[in-house]
């Protein structure tokens, strides 16, 4: 009977003509698209090649996927023009607009999903996937896709049929199995790798001893379950006809995957952007030392609360997605109040970090020695003094204030806070007056800067150089590397001897047999001298001064003289005057008296003593050790 329809079907002349009309209105479509798809073809090889970095890959992204599903939908336009000018048969022309809309639908998915997928070219791929994972899935992605262009086909082509009409629903439930069945195998195939990969993970962890996480376990063990039973609910809903349950389950799912893409895409542009903001220079690194470290870790610090904020917001978005009253708890007086605590929280925890790591930096760069010219300017002692007290107290006064401020957002009432805490500070005053002490003399040492970090000193007692200016202790380290810890209320006196300038006193000693003004004469040469080296030169601020004749001594006078130069530098100098004030002595005769003593024989009654003669003798055994010996 079907053939005889058929047959009777073609013999008509209209209904050829008709067929005729029909295959030439595909045909001039196919051609069209067949065409538009030669001429996009630069195009969306231009647009491959732009796919660099995350922002262009998004963007040119979803470029090519437009251009690549364009020849498609010139066809599915063209054709549904074309048929429209030129009617043919009803029923053919809705089954061609069914197929081609189909695969244009099709096409516009795969190229979808080669955009976020990339199986071939990881360097172009949206998802933050392994090449192995990315090519399985979308393998899985295009059998789903094609499974469905089968169904719509095969489902709309059974409606038209009349032989179908009283089997369409089994016909359509038999169909619609295959999504269950399909996602049945991937669910576990997916569920048997993580298992894989648990396990091989598992053993890497107990060699290095290091526990697993609960949640992550239980997830592992039963998500497929409920993966297995959401699927099934959802097809098993569709064929049998519950179309509330379906559609509920249809659109909360589409609704969570389109969220869930878009969060994704947006924590990866949330990348981009801090890693192109944040991003240290060279020359801002050499500049500033341990820059990039400490920006690397706040970036961290940020990517983490915005991811957090990111996911809380999408969890809500699924959550309303599902039925979840999100908005109507944000809407409210109590969900906006807690939101805009947390901002407020958020807020000042950045600001107050933020301030702290700008006080450390400030202070790193003010200490830091800067070229000018071609000299090195190095820091004050002023500065190396006052910079870390300030940084301190600004780093103590803003985590102070940062912390009443949060406790305030908390809804903690801090009056009671400021002025428990004023009493104890009074408490703590009488109690520990010596702290106090301590406290006010340091202030006045830093203000009045009696001494700064870098001078030498004597304080209570010890000598060394000043490393620590504090406002409750000073520290020394002396010559022999003792650090000497001062506190301030026993600095009764003390002494700087680098402090502007710097003197160093001298007395010379010689014979009193030389020529006193000779002997002044040549210490104004050696210290002239010693002026114009370059090396000590530059650290003399005076010419020598000499006092003159200073006093006697029991064998030699003594010639006081002085250098001026700059602070520490005295002992230095002091000891180059020296060495060469010695040289020059010798070279000249004169004599620097030492302790010495004359022997006396004595004188017998009988008259003078006989003369003592000493006579050198070489003892032959102990000549080659010992030398000459007096008999």
């Amino acid at each position: 009977q079907t053939i005889g329809d058929i047959g009777t079907f073609f013999g008509h002349q209209e209904n050829r003509t008709r067929l005729i009309t029909l295959s030439l209105i595909t045909s001039g479509a196919i051609l069209i698209a067949l065409l538009a798809g030669l001429l996009l073809r630069p195009a969306v090889q231009t647009v491959t090649g732009k796919m660099k970095d995350f922002p262009a890959r998004l963007f040119w992204g979803i470029v090519r996927v437009v251009l690549t599903a364009t020849p498609y939908a010139c066809l599915l336009f063209f054709f549904t023009l074309f048929s429209r000018i030129f009617p043919s048969l009803p029923e053919g022309t809705d089954l061609l607009v069914l197929f081609f809309t189909l695969l244009f639908l099709y096409r516009t998915a795969m190229a979808a999903f080669r955009v976020l997928l990339s199986p071939d070219e990881s360097h172009f791929r949206l998802l933050p996937l392994e090449d192995e994972n990315a090519t399985y899935l979308s393998i899985w992605a295009r059998r789903f896709a094609l499974y469905s262009f089968f169904y719509f086909m095969a489902t709309r082509f059974l409606q038209w049929t009349d032989t179908a009409t009283a089997l369409y629903p089994q016909i359509r439930a038999f169909f619609l199995l295959g999504f269950p069945l399909m996602l049945t195998m991937f669910i576990l195939q997916v569920a048997r790798e993580i298992r894989i990969r648990k396990i091989v993970a598992a053993g890497e962890d107990t060699e290095k001893s290091r526990p697993q996480n609960r949640w992550v376990v239980l997830a592992i063990r039963y998500w497929p379950i409920l993966g297995l039973g959401y699927a099934w609910a959802i097809f098993l809903s569709l064929m049998f006809t519950f179309e509330k349950g379906f559609r509920y389950l249809f659109h909360a799912t589409l609704g969570t995957v389109i969220a869930l893409v878009l969060l994704v895409l947006l924590l990866r542009l949330f990348d981009w952007i801090l890693l192109r903001l944040f991003k240290v220079n060279e020359r801002v690194s050499q500049r500033f030392p341990g820059m990039e470290e400490k920006v690397n870790r706040y970036v961290l610090i940020i990517k983490k609360g915005l991811t957090i904020a990111v996911v809380l917001v999408g969890a809500g978005m699924v959550g309303h997605i599902w039925g979840i009253p999100v908005a109507a708890f944000v809407s409210s007086e109590t969900g906006a109040t807690i939101i805009l605590r947390a901002i407020a929280i958020l807020i000042t925890l950045a600001l107050v970090l933020v301030i702290i790591e700008m006080s450390q930096v400030i202070c790193d760069y003010l200490l830091k020695e800067r070229k000018v010219g071609k000299k090195k300017k190095k820091t004050t002692q002023k500065q190396q003094t006052f910079i870390p007290v300030i940084k301190t107290t600004v780093q103590i006064v803003t985590g102070f204030v940062g912390g009443i401020i949060i406790l305030e957002r908390l809804g903690v009432n801090t009056g009671p806070i400021l002025a428990g805490a004023g009493i104890v500070g009074l408490a703590v005053g009488f109690g520990a007056q010596t702290l106090v002490k301590d406290l006010i003399n340091g202030l006045f040492i830093l203000f009045e800067e009696s001494i700064r970090v870098g001078d030498f000193a004597k304080v209570g007692g010890k000598g060394g150089i000043v490393e620590t200016v504090g406002l409750r202790t000073v520290k020394l380290r002396d010559v022999h590397g003792t650090v000497h810890v001062i506190p301030n209320s026993s600095i009764d006196t003390l002494s700087n001897f680098s402090k502007v300038f710097s003197r160093t006193l001298m007395d010379i000693g010689v014979a009193y047999r030389e020529n006193v003004d000779d002997v002044i004469e040549i210490m104004k040469e050696v210290g002239e001298d010693l002026r114009k080296d370059p090396a000590h030169g530059p650290t003399i601020l005076e010419p020598l001064e000499i006092f003159g004749l200073d006093r006697f001594e029991d064998s030699a006078v003594i010639i006081r003289a002085r250098f001026k130069t700059k602070p520490l530098k005295q002992w230095g100098i002091k000891r180059e005057f020296y060495r060469r004030l010695k040289k020059v002595f010798d070279e000249r005769g004169i004599e620097i008296p030492f302790p010495h003593r004359t022997l006396y024989m004595g004188e017998p009654k009988e008259g003078p003593s006989p003369p003592l003669h000493v006579r050198m003798k070489q003892d032959e055994k102990a000549s080659e050790s010992s030398g000459p010996v007096v008999p």
